[in-house]
């Protein structure tokens, strides 16, 4: 099988939210399934900052097999606008559920942004459904990252998460903190990685 690393793009929003449900889409209890995609879909927009810095991986069919998103710091969220659009329909509580969802995600890369620099660079989603796939766009972000003078990459992850695959691909931890946003969640170690990139 034959996958190539392609740029993401805003048109790849509705197909990387499919992965995103179908690799975390229990994590959150929603009984109405069009909230949950709009929760998933939310984060997939809330991460997408820069399509500089942020690659897929596509087999010959064209169907992506992964995704990573990431940006620098100065980039900014722009996923509001559409989220309110979308939460319209919706009562106090089930917008509540969603927000606090963002606030929790959020609160984690400000933890981040902490120990972050002007020049570095946040890696913020990354999916693979196959093995090989992840390493293959995370060398690919590194390699972009190096050659655009980037210094360090950071990343958080929490207690669901392969942290280990983090640390033999030389990030080391930086952090570490309880997020304590979402209840849904419960309690959640999370840690700070890091890794200097620069030439």
């Amino acid at each position: 099988m034959t996958i190539t690393i392609e740029r993401f793009t805003a048109a790849d929003i509705t197909e990387a939210t499919l992965l995103t449900l179908l690799t975390w889409g229990e994590e959150m209890a929603l009984a109405n399934e069009h909230l949950k995609n709009v929760l998933y879909e939310a984060m997939v927009r809330y991460y997408f900052r820069s399509s500089e810095f942020s690659y897929k991986m596509v087999d010959e069919d064209g169907s992506m097999q992964g995704f990573l998103l990431a940006a620098p710091l100065t980039a900014r969220d722009n996923s509001q606008k559409w989220l309110e659009g979308q939460l319209r329909e919706y009562g106090t509580e089930e917008q509540d559920l969603v927000y606090n969802y963002l606030r929790y995600l959020s609160y984690n890369g400000q933890q981040v942004r902490k120990l972050a620099r002007e020049r570095d660079l946040l890696l913020c989603l990354f999916l693979s459904r196959k093995p090989g796939v992840g390493s293959k766009l995370l060398e690919n972000v590194e390699d972009v990252a190096r050659k655009q003078g980037i210094a360090r990459m950071h990343l958080w992850a929490d207690a669901t998460c392969d942290y280990s695959y983090y640390r033999r691909r030389g990030y080391k931890e930086t952090g570490h903190f309880v997020n304590k946003v979402l209840p849904e969640l419960g309690n959640q170690a999370t840690w700070i990685y890091s890794k200097e990139v620069r030439p």
